[in-house]
């Protein structure tokens, strides 16, 4: 006699982590924890470790980007004191 348990679980549970990082992890734990505890780990384990390295791809962004001189023309802006600023239009 086989167990009336239904085929619930699928690959197509690793897409939640994928698109949704941890969030999704732990929607595929709440609905599949009593089915199948494995993919759940292994969807948990995908979610936190891709918004881990989201975390660290931003994180290495951010500090190279503060790294680099860009002159940009907002530093002579936001330096002034007086906040009087002057736009200079071009006339044929």
């Amino acid at each position: 006699m086989h167990s009336s348990i239904p085929k619930i679980t699928n690959r197509w549970w690793y897409s939640l982590p994928i698109f949704l990082g941890l969030v999704g992890g732990i929607i595929v734990w709440f609905a599949l924890k009593s089915f199948d505890r494995k993919l759940t780990k292994n969807c948990l384990t995908l979610g936190i470790s891709l918004d881990l390295f989201k975390i660290m791809i931003i994180v290495g962004l951010v500090i190279a980007g503060n790294n680099l001189n860009l002159n940009t023309g907002f530093e002579t802006i936001s330096e002034t004191s007086d906040f009087d600023f002057q736009f200079k239009f071009n006339s044929p």
